[in-house]
């Protein structure tokens, strides 16, 4: 037993060096290995894997990760704050903001979490501006284009648009597919930080790990199983798409 502690504090050291190296790949592989062969102080190796998988930008695995740290041992303050990480990588600060703060009530003195929480909440109102005023300013780039689309029509031998009504219906509509547009874009983007932490559909071999004690260890080791994340409903669509 003794020996593969040694072994697995050995990996994880290994492991460590690849996160000073920027080699975070083989970081990933070195804290797997140790996952494996640990029989204690998972949470530790959960979280600097979760680290190392934020630098890969494989965001799904290190969010995973670190909820695995949080159910081990919720009062692991790196749990939280590598949530919190990721949460704030994937544009989703509201969430992230919570997490900072459930890391900040276990150490309430530390500096880097107080820092990462007011840059996450100036990032969270620059969002919330965004979202309030992209869509008008759609509108007036629509308003823009209209307007010159009107005074090329006046300079031509033959202008269509005669009547002021018709020209400002014109200005109108073109400004609302400015709006709207502007809407999908915000929608769009919303979208795609939601698919940050979605679970791959084409998962890469380098990162297909099990992290379950092997059957040596025994029962008593196995690292408590993943919650299933997906409803009834869901598995049932899942499964008719091929992806069970």
């Amino acid at each position: 037993m003794e020996q593969q502690e040694d072994e697995v504090t050995a990996l994880r050291e290994k492991g460590n060096q690849c996160v000073k190296d920027n080699d975070f790949k083989q970081a990933i592989v070195f804290y797997s290995d140790a996952l494996r062969k640990a029989t204690q102080d998972w949470h530790i190796l959960f979280s600097n894997r979760s680290f190392a998988y934020l630098k890969e930008k494989l965001y799904f695995y290190a969010l995973s990760d670190a909820e695995k740290v949080i159910e081990l041992n919720p009062m692991f303050v790196k749990g939280y704050f590598r949530k919190a990480e990721v949460l704030k990588e994937c544009c989703m600060y509201d969430e992230a903001i919570l997490s900072y703060g459930r890391a900040l009530k276990l150490e309430p003195t530390n500096n880097t979490i107080i820092t990462n929480l007011r840059q996450t909440a100036l990032m969270c109102n620059r969002e919330v501006m965004l979202e309030r005023n992209i869509p008008f300013v759609g509108a007036g780039c629509g308003v823009i284009v209209a307007i010159i689309i009107v005074i090329f029509d006046q300079f031509t031998k033959t202008p269509t648009l005669k009547n002021p009504m018709l020209m400002v219906l014109i200005v109108m509509c073109i400004a609302a597919v400015g709006f709207l547009i502007a809407k999908i874009y915000r929608y769009y983007l919303k979208l795609h930080r939601k698919g940050l932490i979605q679970e791959p559909t084409d998962l890469s071999k380098d990162f297909l790990v099990n992290d379950q004690s092997t059957e040596e260890q025994g029962d008593d080791n196995e690292l408590p199983k993943k919650k299933n994340r997906y409803t009834k409903s869901q598995a049932r669509l899942r499964f008719k798409k091929g992806k069970s």
